[in-house]
């Protein structure tokens, strides 16, 4: 084997030690966005309203460092991921998909890296996502290696931090809607872990993102749905 693959095999395998991914209790409160032309599409059923309000914390990129806030402007869907979080990494390839095919200046799809637990850099979260086939996004991560985005909008009914979060903002800056917990098939187990790391860095389709439902979404959102 290569060095430069054996780089590559050790940082997937490196951040991604464990997942605590979990399913989302149960929600009563309808989707916001699931009508129109989302009507029926299984993803935008997902998202539900949050009380939460985005927390203006500081981020940092290999270019420097900006309020969150500072990026709003345009509908934007925002992953808030952890390199810990095996379904957070199985999404960002198909993320990446996505706004190559749809962003526009409407629509973005922005991650974020927040609750590090391997206190990740910008460089280092380049690299990762040049890997997973999604270095089309800005490396981007809550500065000090803080968890506040994920402490404040991943919050499930009980109280605990529920990954992914994939966080809906439209373009005057409010939280329209999140999407929490949607699981993957044996997202816990060691083995599929380590088979979605193969499959990540070979881009096939990993997530219900990468799926025509995905598509659709997006190109709702880039239409402008929201505005």
């Amino acid at each position: 084997m290569k060095f430069a693959q054996m780089n590559r095999r050790a940082l997937l395998s490196g951040v991604a030690g464990f997942a605590m991914a979990g399913s989302a209790h149960a929600e009563d409160d309808a989707s916001p966005i699931a009508h129109g032309v989302l009507a029926n599409n299984p993803l935008a059923k997902a998202f539900k309203p949050t009380p939460a309000k985005l927390p203006d914390v500081l981020v940092i990129s290999p270019s420097g460092s900006r309020q969150v806030t500072q990026l709003l402007g345009r509908t934007l869907l925002m992953p808030l991921w952890a390199e810990w979080c095996t379904p957070c990494l199985s999404e960002l390839q198909d993320f990446a998909t996505l706004q190559k095919n749809y962003g526009n200046d409407k629509f973005a799809i922005v991650p974020i890296l927040s609750g590090t637990q391997k206190r990740m850099t910008p460089d280092t979260i380049a690299k990762l996502f040049s890997y997973l086939h999604a270095d089309v996004f800005e490396p981007l991560a809550e500065a000090h290696f803080g968890e506040v985005l994920l402490s404040v909008m991943a919050r499930g009914e009980g109280h605990e931090i529920t990954v992914p979060c994939n966080v809906l903002i439209a373009p005057d800056g409010r939280v329209i809607a999140r999407e929490i917990g949607m699981k993957q098939a044996d997202d816990n187990d060691a083995h599929s872990r380590h088979q979605m790391l193969a499959e990540a860095e070979n881009g096939k389709v990993l997530s219900e993102w990468g799926k025509p439902a995905g598509a659709e979404f997006a190109a709702a959102m880039a239409n402008g749905f929201l505005g």
